[in-house]
């Protein structure tokens, strides 16, 4: 994958980026006040989609990783851990099992993480 979705709408890198795998993770954390997400859009990170989320994060800022609670979940966040973290700070948010970001309620989003 050669792009990441969302990230067309973010002009200037940003202190804070959420990344997650899928489009409803976006809607949803951007209709709750989280503007600056991306997607993969699945469980995989290309080497080009990695380049991008460096891109756009300040050298100085944070790579928020919020990937389904499942098995593939957890090779999103070890990939994007090994492509990404020699470069930019990163946390991951681990959801229970079987839970995605949309599961989280306003209050979840608010209490989880704050970029």
């Amino acid at each position: 994958m050669l792009f990441l979705y969302n990230g067309f709408r973010l002009k200037a890198p940003v202190d804070d980026l959420i990344v997650v795998e899928g489009f409803t993770g976006v809607w949803w954390l951007n209709q709750n006040g989280l503007p600056s997400v991306v997607a993969t859009m699945g469980a995989d990170c290309s080497e080009k989609q990695a380049e991008l989320i460096v891109s756009l994060v300040t050298p100085n800022g944070r790579v928020w990783i919020v990937p389904d609670g499942d098995k593939a979940g957890e090779r999103h966040a070890q990939t994007l851990l090994s492509l990404i973290s020699p470069h930019r700070f990163m946390r991951w948010v681990k959801m229970a099992d079987g839970k995605q970001p949309t599961d989280l309620s306003v209050e979840q989003l608010k209490t989880s993480f704050i970029p």
